[in-house]
């Protein structure tokens, strides 16, 4: 049992990693993406506009805040 623990962990090999996609960490299933996920009625479409209608929502109120005090001094 003691030896088993006084092991080093075995090293990973030393080929370069892959290299990731871009904006792999922002959208991680972006290349899952398919013209199917748009079809009308299915459970991805009614996702995608939901978060479409929450960012524009975020987008407008950050506009407003930034722009509206200049527009009413």
């Amino acid at each position: 049992m003691g030896k088993e623990d006084d092991r080093e962990p075995e090293q990973e090999s030393d080929a370069a990693p892959e290299k990731e996609p871009p904006y792999q960490a922002l959208f991680p299933n972006l290349d899952r993406m398919s013209r199917s996920s748009f079809r009308k009625g299915t459970i991805s479409r009614r996702r995608i506009n939901r978060s479409l209608a929450i960012f524009a929502l975020i987008l407008v109120v950050v506009l407003a805040v930034i722009f509206l005090p200049q527009l009413l001094s």
